[in-house]
């Protein structure tokens, strides 16, 4: 009875230990913002994901995120990283967990070539 006593409180202190190191996320350093497309039409969707780092570049998987938009009425992102563009313009997603947040600048216009053309004007 003693040694079961034993070995299940080592099984117990192991798993607790293990379990201990997955959870943290104080170590995260910057975020990523990954997305197939900076360049919306108005209507246009597409999803977004955050991918965490540590501060020695390391990569952290499965970082929780509160998603936001610089400008609502230019696009605007629900909880599952789902963007949708509403207006012309330019507005910056935005990606926070903890005190770590990272932007992601989209353009939202009515024609893609217009919009190609809007960034080589305006980077001239």
């Amino acid at each position: 009875m003693k040694k079961i006593i034993t070995h299940l409180a080592l099984l117990i202190s192991s798993f607790l230990w293990t379990c201990e190191d997955k959870v943290k996320i104080s170590n995260l350093a910057s975020i990523q913002i990954i997305g197939d497309d900076s360049l919306f039409r108005i209507g246009q969707s597409s999803y977004f994901y955050a991918r965490g780092f540590d501060k020695n570049n390391n990569r952290i998987d499965k970082i929780n995120v509160a998603w936001s938009s610089s400008d609502e009425s230019v696009i605007a992102i629900d909880n599952e990283g789902k963007a949708t563009a509403i207006s012309k313009g330019t507005a910056d997603l935005i990606a926070s967990s903890s005190d770590v947040t990272a932007l992601r600048e989209i353009v939202v216009s009515t024609s893609r070539r217009k919009v190609l053309s809007e960034m080589f004007t305006s980077s001239t």
